[in-house]
């Protein structure tokens, strides 16, 4: 897979849409890379999943000239508008490396989401930045379970306040998005990791990708949501054996 060029790789952030966790594990997950990012913490989602997927195409082609393949990485949401880039333009994609992600929602889980996108709805409209601040540090063992380094504490802790409308309707949209008919039709070589203990996107969803798509392959490691940024290292060991950088 590995041409002798840095490969390049655009990052795709999940609901927040701020990339800068992403961008500053880079090195780490990617370490030689080119990192890309696709910003879209105040994108609205107008156009669905497909409009999204759309503007993340876009950001390459402003990027640069050079329309070689790249290696697209999709964090939890992120990993829906990465599926459908590779659905979309084939060509563009050098390959997925998927993060917590899900081709569909299994049905309790969707329940539980639908739960705490009205709590989050609320919140993120009536409360002030510290009692906000506040649910993040209630938050921090599903997303980075009980060992993390201080750097990645104060990322997840600090990281830009979710713009709600954005947010919300991006998270309606992960509710009922399903690659379940297409998933078998992604022919792009994909790299699949989910958190054994990750309560947001659970392991069976890492399991029906990689069995569902033709060319995936499948680690899970301990952890919660976000399993890459907590264990960078490591993962950026399997993610160049993979791609064989």
């Amino acid at each position: 897979m590995h041409t002798g060029r840095a490969p390049r790789v655009l990052l795709i952030p999940g609901l927040n849409g701020d990339p800068g966790m992403l961008l500053r594990a880079a090195p780490v997950l990617f370490p030689g890379w080119q990192p890309l990012a696709f910003n879209h913490h105040r994108d609205t989602a107008q156009g669905g999943v497909e409009g999204l997927a759309e503007r993340a195409l876009a950001r390459l082609n402003t990027e640069s000239a050079d329309a070689a393949p790249v290696y697209v990485c999709g964090e939890s949401f992120g990993g829906t508008v990465a599926l459908t880039m590779a659905r979309a333009a084939p060509e563009r994609i050098a390959g997925l490396i998927l993060f917590s992600t899900f081709g569909w929602y299994p049905s309790a889980l969707a329940r539980r989401g639908a739960g705490a996108l009205a709590v989050w709805s609320f919140l993120g409209g009536r409360v002030g930045t510290s009692m906000y601040h506040a649910s993040r540090f209630v938050s921090i063992p599903s997303q980075l379970g009980l060992h993390f380094s201080s750097d990645v504490f104060h990322g997840y802790v600090h990281r830009p306040r979710s713009d709600i409308e954005a947010y919300r309707t991006k998270a309606e949209l992960s509710l009922t998005f399903d690659a379940r008919p297409w998933l078998a039709t992604i022919e792009a070589s994909t790299f699949v990791l989910t958190g054994r203990w990750d309560p947001v996107v659970p392991v069976s969803a890492g399991r029906h990708l990689a069995r569902a798509m033709p060319n995936a392959t499948l680690h899970t490691l301990g952890g919660g949501h976000l399993v890459h940024l907590v264990n960078a290292s490591r993962v950026g060991k399997l993610i160049a054996q993979w791609a064989g950088t």
